[in-house]
């Protein structure tokens, strides 16, 4: 998947959405990038896997729990998953998580004969991102995210099932697009010489956009800061959204402004 996506940077550039660098832009006004520093892919990936569907704050605070308690991989590879549950209290999932992420340590050193990712440098982003994805509950999204959050800095465009939605009515993607098509079709309008940090920032600025004014059902067209650039804002037929495969959210009344 990450190879593909390389090559439509490359080779496509006739379908480069020229709306982006301004829907960028606005994204960056009204929803600016938390300063945060760049962390090891092993931390991010760790990270990726304890917040996974929580809230940021909420994802955040539960990971420096995690690594209070602790403080070397080795600690949490050698924890009892009841250990672990007890500190993912607040997150999705976290009885699975909590049996993932000390598996997920064991499976690195197993392979590489030390519990970290720095190896991953060496390696393409195909390659990295297919390595990645062959751990425990780590998908496609949270394999993007450690490529391109972390200090690998991969230029991967990073979906998730809330910035999917104001993509998909962006025109950026196809309505029916699975999930694992999103990337791609970003990754073949962005410009060429978009890198990690504008994927990473059109990324959280779109999942903030979701939560305050694209909702599941119908969006409050009237707050958000690219109805313009939206061919789907303020119709009144086709604007309650499912994923494929999904039923419909029931309608909801739409927010004032």
């Amino acid at each position: 998947m990450f190879c593909m996506i390389q090559a439509m940077q490359t080779s496509m550039t006739f379908a480069v959405d020229n709306r982006l660098p301004e829907i960028l832009d606005r994204l960056r006004t009204v929803y600016p990038a938390r300063v945060t520093p760049l962390t090891d892919p092993l931390s991010q990936l760790v990270f990726a896997v304890t917040a996974e569907n929580a809230a940021p704050s909420v994802g955040l605070a539960v990971y420096n729990r995690v690594k209070a308690t602790f403080p070397r991989w080795s600690d949490l590879r050698d924890a009892a998953p009841e250990r672990v549950a007890q500190l993912l209290v607040g997150v999705p999932g976290a009885p699975a998580k909590a049996e993932a992420l000390p598996e997920i340590l064991r499976l690195i050193e197993d392979e590489r004969g030390v519990i970290e990712l720095d190896f991953l440098r060496r390696l393409g982003t195909d390659a990295a991102g297919r390595w990645l994805e062959r751990l425990p509950r780590v998908t496609a999204e949270i394999a993007a995210a450690v490529l391109s959050f972390s200090d690998l800095r991969r230029p991967v465009p990073v979906v998730g099932r809330e910035s999917a939605r104001p993509l998909r009515r962006l025109g950026l993607a196809p309505a029916s697009a699975p999930m694992s098509a999103l990337p791609r079709h970003l990754a073949e309008k962005a410009p060429s010489d978009w890198g990690a940090e504008e994927f990473g920032d059109l990324g959280r600025g779109l999942t903030r956009l979701a939560r305050a004014a694209c909702a599941d059902g119908r969006p409050a067209c009237g707050g958000c800061a690219l109805r313009d650039l939206c061919p789907s804002a303020n119709r009144n037929s086709g604007d309650v959204l499912a994923f494929p495969g999904r039923k419909a959210a029931p309608a909801k009344a739409a927010r004032s402004a």
